[in-house]
């Protein structure tokens, strides 16, 4: 569980999260932090976490509309010390009285006991009017304490956190191949260094062909239907269909009388007889083999027949169970072809896989941080050999074939932290200093895009690096006086209206009202006497 303070800002609780090795990430948040009533802090957090749990663990319930919009798990605790502050005008000055009177009562007492009882009488005479000298004086010193409160030490202070605003800052860099051991004077040349990997690989492919002279398919008789008023005429070898995609033809052709209506205006189908024959493969290409066994009363499509298709149709009268599935595995024309297609992708996809991990190596082993220019056409592949296919013809009987293959990736890296440098002074040198406050620079968002030019010899490519920038507003700078505007627009309101107002400016994500004495509700009426802290996520 991870322990945060009330001075701890987002990038703090991300570099605990980061440093935490547990499948959970628990947090355990002080009341009224800050963050906890922030949607894009509280989602920030959730996607630093990744795959891992983020349960959060806080005694401030007023967030609860926010913690259900981020699907976050959170644990409520009770604290005592909450209600610090709870006291009305009246209760204060009930309290403040009942003191002075306790005072005053253990004064007289305390002296009771020390005098004998023969001049107990008279001290109490005197007693009673140094109690209306007491209370008198009680009298104006509340007066003069109201009259403070209200006209001279009222404060408010105003906890503000800043909206955060993310922003694309980009850099124009020129990227160069440069021999070993020079070095850069340019500020705006990147060194690249040429890597390149061989890789080999080896796969087995099966066969998805069929001997068909050796396969009895099955063969039956159906009855075609025909509910049109003219005869109808299907060719040998016209196609029907299951609603399952399988196949069968008819053996000849075949005529379908017309339907007719009898004396009571009732429609008579005109129906024949044939014979189908079920075909190797269904609509999808694939091996119908025991799917030829089908019920008797399956209906049956002429797929090609766009008009009156539901008028025209066949179903079986019998059971077909003629199947047979001893045929033997042949190579096709296609299972080469696609055997080579997909060797080739795959060794593709492994020599950049190893190239990747290569340079990791290289940067774990000496503590540097380079990364591959991911940009089109800067990848390259050579040397390309399939082997193993000479020997295979289209109709050879086997199960599966192996091929084997090599091939050559060559790509370039650059330091990925010098980029980042370069972006970062050139977007505090552009920063609007009265404005604009950088609260985080994502440093895993660093691309490069725009590709502007390239040239050949030696490999140079101009090119814009971009980051992703986390900007807040400068609420407390110096030369920045929307602070006052600020403060003339909230002076002298209630603290709910305040709120309100301050929640709807565009730059507040969120506010907390603060005014001394504790029981007055308005904001001060003097500009002044407003105080603007800001609370930074």
């Amino acid at each position: 569980m991870i322990k945060i303070n009330k001075s701890d800002s987002i990038i703090d609780i991300i570099i605990k999260i980061n440093h935490l090795k547990d499948e959970k990430v628990v947090l355990d948040f002080p009341f009224w932090h800050p963050i906890l009533h922030n949607y894009t802090s509280l989602r920030i957090l959730k996607n630093n976490c990744k795959k891992r749990e983020l349960i959060i663990i806080t005694s401030d319930i007023t967030a609860k509309k926010i913690w259900k919009k981020v699907w976050i798990t959170y644990s409520l605790v009770q604290k005592k010390d909450l209600l610090e502050y709870n006291y009305t005008f009246s209760e204060y000055l009930k309290y403040l009285t009942q003191n002075y009177l306790n005072d005053g009562k253990n004064f007289i007492l305390n002296n009771r006991y020390n005098k004998d009882i023969l001049s107990y009488r008279k001290k109490i005479k005197n007693k009673k009017s140094r109690i209306w000298y007491f209370l008198f004086w009680l009298i104006i010193s509340i007066l003069l304490l109201i009259f403070i409160f209200y006209f001279a030490v009222n404060k408010t202070y105003v906890y503000i956190t800043p909206e955060i605003t993310i922003k694309t800052r980009a850099k124009n860099l020129t990227f160069k191949e440069l021999k070993e051991g020079s070095t850069v004077i340019n500020w705006d040349i990147i060194k690249l260094n040429k890597i390149s990997k061989l890789i080999y690989l080896t796969n087995t492919f099966w066969t998805s062909g069929v001997n068909e002279d050796e396969i009895s398919r099955s063969s039956w008789e159906v009855i075609f239907t025909n509910e049109l008023f003219e005869k109808i005429r299907l060719i040998a070898h016209t196609r029907v269909q299951t609603q399952e995609w399988l196949i069968y033809t008819i053996g000849s052709s075949i005529d379908i009388p017309p339907a007719i209506k009898n004396s009571s205006w009732s429609l008579i189908p005109g129906t024949k007889k044939a014979t189908i024959t079920a075909q190797i493969y269904d609509t999808q290409g694939k091996i119908i083999w025991k799917r030829w066994n089908i019920k008797k009363g399956v209906n049956l499509d002429l797929p090609w027949l766009k008009v009156n298709s539901d008028k025209i149709y066949a179903k079986t009268i019998h059971q077909i169970t003629w199947w047979n599935n001893n045929f033997e595995k042949i190579v096709s024309k296609d299972d080469l072809i696609n055997a080579k297609n997909i060797l080739e992708s795959q060794l593709k996809s492994s020599a950049l896989e190893q190239l990747k991990n290569e340079v990791s190596l290289k940067n774990k082993n000496n503590n540097i941080t380079y990364s591959i220019l991911w940009i089109d056409n800067i990848i390259t592949y050579d040397q390309l050999n399939i082997s193993g296919s000479e020997e295979i013809k289209p109709g050879d009987k086997i199960d599966n074939f192996k091929l084997s293959g090599t091939i050559r990736v060559t790509s370039y890296t650059y330091n990925n932290q010098l980029v980042l440098t370069k972006l970062k002074n050139t977007i505090k040198d552009n920063l609007l200093d009265e404005i604009e406050k950088i609260l985080f620079v994502d440093n895993s968002s660093l691309r490069i895009a725009d590709v502007l030019n390239s040239s050949q010899f030696p490999f140079t490519v101009k090119a814009s690096a971009e980051v992703e920038v986390f900007f807040i507003h400068n609420f407390l700078s110096e030369t920045n006086n929307y602070v006052d505007k600020l403060k003339h627009t909230i002076a002298w309101m209630d603290k709910d209206e305040a709120v309100n107002i301050l929640l709807n400016n565009s730059k507040i994500s969120n506010v907390r009202i603060e005014t001394r004495p504790f029981f007055i509700k308005k904001i001060s009426n003097i500009p002044n006497n407003i105080i603007f802290k800001v609370v930074e996520k």
